[in-house]
Order: structure tokens, then sequence, then C-alpha cells
């Protein structure tokens, strides 16, 4: 494995083939069967200052998985069959702690687990939103709304009163944030500079701001901020690739328009967790949420390809990949 420079390479990781372990005391080994593609990975690997400690070179590439229970060290605790979710790596099998296996959400399909109960995706989003206090007769704005978090943001939102405003990256993505998820208007910026759009859209300013790209987009939403607006800042995908990338060039907007600016992440707010999942269950069991996924089935040896997905907007909801299939416990 190298550190990425730019997007992801395929020549930056390597396949090896190794033995499948055996469990030691207090040890189960994990058949990995989706793996959780998000754009922190392009940060994990690379060196730069950060929230987790990188990703080692030489050492499995991190991600979020499920998976089931194929060998354990005690039937009782952790019994063969288990369904789990992990931190277990881009591989197909995992020997991990008991303590680092949660169990899955029953009754729900298995690739939840990696959107809307996923710590990752459905604490976020509405971590985010509390950021923003979205509110009846306010404007909130989402960037990278089509995405995993951003679509579940701008529902919540929705439902807890706002006028929503998204911003995709292709005109289905636009029809399907406005007649599919409810929103008030979508700006697709691949349509050119999106100022003009956003200033029509919000005529009244915005209020609140869910970013999830960073960059110009953030620029021109700092330019339409009310004063005392609310800008939760989730990430900064446009410029992860950028070696670039310079700072803000109108921060000064913060100060002038007494913005909150906020950045968070979502291990810090676990203890949250219930509540927010509560919130979710409810809005999916009265049909006020919509979940889309995109699930890719192609294999291990194309994981850079998939996460590049990410950054070229070809993915179409949370992105996952599918490695192997779960077997009957029955």
């Amino acid at each position: 494995m190298a550190r990425p420079v730019g997007d992801f390479k395929d020549s930056d990781f390597t396949i090896v083939n190794e033995k499948v372990p055996e469990p030691n005391e207090g040890e189960a080994v994990v058949k990995n069967i989706l793996v959780s593609i998000d754009p922190t990975h392009r940060i994990w690997a690379s060196d730069i200052p950060q929230y987790m400690p990188r990703v080692g070179l030489g050492t499995v590439m991190r991600a979020g998985t499920i998976g089931q229970v194929v060998k354990t060290a005690c039937e009782e605790k952790m019994p063969v069959g288990s369904l789990v979710s992990a931190q277990g790596g881009v591989q197909d099998f995992c020997c991990l702690p008991f303590a680092a296996l949660n169990p899955v959400v029953p009754g729900v399909p298995l690739s939840y687990n990696h959107s809307i109960f996923s710590v990752v995706i459905g604490l976020t989003a509405w971590v985010g939103t509390n950021i923003c206090e979205p509110k009846a007769g306010e404007t909130m704005v989402i960037s990278g709304a089509a995405g995993a978090v951003g679509s579940v943001a701008a529902q919540i939102g929705k439902n807890r009163g706002a006028r929503v405003i998204g911003i995709a990256g292709s005109a289905e993505k636009v029809r399907w944030l406005v007649e599919d998820c409810g929103l008030d208007g979508a700006v697709n910026y691949k349509d050119g500079p999106i100022a003009e759009s956003i200033g029509a859209l919000c005529p009244d300013g915005v209020d609140s701001y869910f970013d999830n790209v960073g960059g110009e987009t953030l620029e021109v939403l700092l330019e339409h901020m009310n004063n005392f607006g609310r800008i939760a800042y989730c990430g900064s995908i446009s410029q992860y690739n950028d070696t670039s990338s310079s700072g803000l060039r109108n921060f000064e907007r913060v100060l002038m328009n007494r913005l909150k600016v906020q950045g968070f992440i979502c291990v810090d707010h676990l203890t949250e967790l219930e509540a927010a999942m509560g919130e979710l269950v409810s809005y999916l069991r009265g049909g006020k949420l919509v979940i889309r996924e995109h699930i890719d089935e192609s294999g291990i040896e194309r994981y850079p390809e998939v996460v590049r997905m990410l950054y070229s907007g070809k993915n179409e909801g949370k992105l996952m990949m599918k490695i192997n299939s779960p077997r009957s416990t029955k």
C-alpha cells in the first residue's frame, strides 16, 4: 500500500491472500458480507493529521463491515451464524475480539446497518441536523444532498418543518431529491456555478447549511447566510483529493454575519445514538424517510475504483461493496 496522492489509484493497494485464521480465546472469525465505502477512507489512508490513527502501510484498509460469525472461541458468548457489525476492513474474513462485534438491527434489510442505522450515516445526519437547528419558516441547504448522509439530513430537516434545498451532482439526483424525498428545490452543481441558482431558490437567504463538500460551495453559501445562521461542517469531499487547495476567500462572513460554524464527528455523540435512532425509526415507519443504497458486487479487487465513485458522483445513495453472502443459520 502507498499513501495516495489525489484520487485512490489501483497501485496504492495490493491484494494479499492468506489462510483464514483460527480464533484465540475471546475472539471470533467473521466472514464479511458488506463493506461500507465512505469518503473518510481517503482521509484514513493519508498521512495528514486526522481524528483517527491513519491506516498503517502494509496493513488491512480500515472499513466498517457487516458479516457472519463462522468460527468462535465460545459458542455460548458468540454463536456461529451470528450477524454482526464491526471495523472488519476491506477483506473477506476478519478475526476480532467479541467486544468489537456488535449485533445487527433485527428485522430490517442487512444493508440498513450500513445506511440509516449506521453510526456513520444515521447518527451523523441526525447530529449535523441538530447543529443546523432547522425549524418552520427557515431555509436549510444541504450539499451532497443525494448522498447517504445528506439525503437523511435533508429529510430530517423537512420533517422538522424547515424549507430544504439540496445541492447534488446530476439531473436525476435533483429529480429524486424533489420528487421522492420531498425537498423544496435542488441544484445540479455540474450545470455550472451555483451562486445564481442558490440566490433564486433562497430569496430570503439561508438560515442553516449542512456542509458535506467544503471548497467553493461553502464559499457560495457563506455569501447567502443570514445573520446568526448555523453551519454544520460534516465534510469537505471536494478537497480531499486536491493537493493545491487553499483557505476560504470569504471566511470573514462568519464574523460579519455572526455565524455558528461547528465541525463534528459522529463518534463523539455515541451517547445520543438511542435518541437519533428513535427519531429515524419513527420517520421510517411513518413513510417519511426514503432510503437509497448503492451496492457494488464487483469484488475486493475493484475497491479503489469503487471508492472513486464517491468523488465522481457515480454512486446513487449509500455506497457499499457486497463481497460474500450470508449462509443459512437454520
